[in-house]
């Protein structure tokens, strides 16, 4: 089963004009009148200028006022003792100082009190923890997952560390090289994120802003339009079972194959992406068989996605309910009626019936 609108990336940058006028407080008319009654003469009374940091999607200073207190939650599954570090982001998207760090809880959140207010950008970086598959109900290491914030204020100071923002926050350094300046990388990138992983005009309602309100959207919650962020994530999981792949390394190889934008099997310079392999039970990162060799020339990104369709149809047959379905995907209102529910099914069983004998069942060394 092959659905093309997945390979169709969204790789654009939404500038919105606005314009910040200020104006004299005058009585009664143009630009000559006296000053209000009171006031010393000759004095001019303006509007006060905000200073925040400039939305990339706006091109007007973000809302709110300014804030060193931030939360969130690390999620690929809820991810308990992981570290997240914040760092001011430099113009050519590498981290710059650090300015606070803290270990998530049990439920995979944490609250942070940064040394200092961020006046731009930052990096979120969670490294190490554990959390459970959704797919397999295994145990999976986190390496390293990332989040880049165009701004922090008070409207927007609630951070969700995902797959989802981890590949969007490493494809902002390579955007730099490319010649785009860091907002221009910021939105390219966010809004290319939305596209690979969930064709997510769902997410966030499909907004133009959807590529800085989704950093706060929980997986899975009332904001997740569809369904379409968790299942993403879940889809990522099941392309990990399907291969035997830590979940780290599916993570790895999408980015890696997925960070020029485009739709394939090879890296940003058409390099073969090495996957690895299992030794004696242990995972050995970076070594052959190549992503075009484990799937035989799909695209990491292609798999995920027709794992997505294939969750939501069996939904579909197990609730004898075309409704979800057709909202999520209003193109198979005339594909899903000539398949059969047991050729569907049969594609979700060849994964999960090789839980029982993979590797990943244990946590990696």
């Amino acid at each position: 089963m092959k659905f093309n609108q997945f390979a169709r990336l969204v790789l654009s940058s939404i500038v919105l004009a606005a314009t910040l006028s200020l104006t004299a407080c005058g009585g009664g008319g143009g630009g000559n009148s006296p000053s209000p009654t009171g006031s010393n003469s000759g004095s001019t009374a303006t509007q006060p200028v905000n200073n925040n940091p400039i939305d990339p999607y706006t091109n007007a200073p973000a809302t709110g006022s300014l804030t060193a207190q931030i939360s969130g939650e690390v999620v690929s599954g809820p991810t308990t003792g992981a570290t997240v570090t914040a760092y001011a982001l430099n113009s050519d998207g590498s981290n710059g100082n650090a300015i606070g760090s803290v270990v998530t809880d049990a439920n995979g959140d944490y609250t942070m009190t940064l040394t200092q207010q961020p006046t731009g950008m930052i990096r979120l970086v969670a490294t190490g923890g554990t959390f459970t598959s959704e797919a397999d109900n295994s145990t999976q290491k986190n390496e390293s997952m990332e989040l880049v914030a165009p701004y922090v204020t008070t409207t927007l100071d609630t951070f969700v560390i995902t797959p989802l923002t981890h590949y969007a926050s490493q494809r902002i350094p390579y955007l730099i090289t490319q010649g785009k300046t860091l907002a221009e990388a910021y939105t390219t990138a966010s809004s290319g994120a939305l596209s690979i992983l969930t064709q997510a005009d769902a997410i966030d309602g499909g907004t133009s802003h959807a590529g800085v309100d989704y950093l706060s959207i929980v997986p899975g919650s009332s904001q997740d339009t569809l369904n379409a962020y968790s299942d993403a994530l879940k889809a990522l999981e099941y392309l990990d079972v399907e291969f035997d792949l830590p979940s780290h390394t599916g993570l790895r190889i999408l980015v890696a194959t997925t960070l020029a934008g485009k739709d394939g099997v090879v890296d940003q310079n058409g390099n073969p992406v090495d996957v690895g392999a299992w030794s004696s039970g242990v995972w050995a990162d970076d070594i052959t068989p190549t992503v075009a060799t484990m799937t035989g020339g799909t695209s990491v990104q292609d798999d995920v996605y027709n794992i997505v369709v294939w969750m939501n149809e069996v939904q579909a047959c197990t609730s004898n309910s075309t409704t979800a379905l057709y909202a999520r995907f209003p193109g198979l209102t005339t594909i899903f009626p000539t398949l059969s529910c047991a050729t569907i099914e049969s594609d979700m069983n060849a994964i999960t019936n090789r839980i029982a004998s993979n590797s990943r069942t244990t946590i990696q060394g």
